[in-house]
């Protein structure tokens, strides 16, 4: 717990999305969306812009009411948790500061209606390094102190669960890294970290666990080391004797598909490996080539609707 804490009893528990769907009359944001989020681990929260994020995460925070399903915090929806702040942290993308307002006076006007002291708001300011900027106005601040102002919002608390929206936004190289650090020590204290982003290279060195989601709709959700898995390499071959290609193929175990081209796209083997199988066999090979597949290929197969080749 953070130096200066006044939560004693602070949720640090598994987030349930259970069949959540939000429509705003003929439009729907999110459909039949379930996943959990588990404590200890930071959790990236994915989609391209449009797909729904920003909507469950309001939906999470009762902020609008659900179609159907729920959002629960260790088995209790946000409107039935006492002192919300204590246990939830948020920082919405949409947050807005009064541009008159010093940052640490803006945490003063919310310390009461949190229930900490003037003290707390030096201290979350200093773990979002904005210590030296404390007396300065928010109108003054770049995107990415306003974003770090948010965070340390949504930290005043000291809650054991944080949900952050798109909190790179705005970030320097150097905001990013301390931003991942932030994060790590966060779930390292075993708290339940949620973290929204449109790009999945912004957060692929901070998070854990991902929660993949498209036009409202959950399209992966796994370990990241599972979805890294999945970026096996390819291998693109095409041989004078293409039957007696599939066959060595098939022989091997390995995976293999045809290409518009009449090439097949073989997964795992590199192309060494393939080139040397091919000679061992005698086939004349007439193309032989790598072909890179990166998570960031992965996750724009998902969100497009393609599947993956």
């Amino acid at each position: 717990m953070a130096a200066g804490s006044t939560a004693s009893h602070r949720l640090e528990g598994v987030i349930e999305v259970s069949s959540l769907t939000k429509r705003f009359g003929s439009l729907t944001a999110v459909e039949d969306l379930s996943f959990k989020v588990q404590p200890g681990r930071v959790t990236g929260f994915l989609g391209p812009n449009g797909a729904g994020k920003t909507t469950t995460l309001r939906l999470a925070l009762a902020l609008i009411r659900p179609t159907q399903g729920s959002v629960t915090f260790d088995g209790r929806r946000y409107q039935a948790i006492r002192q919300p702040a204590h246990h939830i942290g948020a920082a919405l993308e949409a947050a807005s500061f009064h541009p008159g307002r010093t940052a640490l006076q803006h945490l003063k006007m919310l310390a009461p209606e949190v229930g900490v002291s003037d003290q707390r708001c030096l201290e979350v300011l200093e773990l979002v390094g904005l210590t030296q900027d404390a007396k300065r106005r928010v109108g003054q601040f770049s995107m990415g102190m306003r974003g770090r102002l948010g965070v340390a919002v949504a930290l005043l608390g000291d809650p054991g669960i944080l949900l952050l929206d798109e909190p790179t936004n705005g970030l320097d190289p150097e905001g990013i890294s301390w931003m991942r650090a932030l994060l790590r020590a966060m779930a390292a204290q075993g708290r339940t970290i949620l973290i929204s982003s449109h790009l999945l290279s912004e957060v692929e060195n901070t998070v854990d666990d991902v929660v993949i989601i498209a036009k409202g709709r959950l399209v992966h959700h796994s370990p990241l080391a599972d979805m890294r898995a999945m970026a096996q390499p390819k291998t693109v071959v095409a041989a004078s004797d293409p039957p007696a290609l599939a066959t060595l193929a098939q022989s091997r175990g390995w995976p293999a598909a045809p290409a518009p081209d009449g090439s097949l796209i073989i997964t795992g083997p590199s192309a060494a490996e393939v080139g040397a199988a091919a000679f061992a066999a005698g086939l004349q090979l007439t193309q032989l080539a790598s072909q890179t597949v990166g998570l960031e290929q992965i996750f724009f197969q998902l969100t497009q609707g393609g599947g993956l080749r």
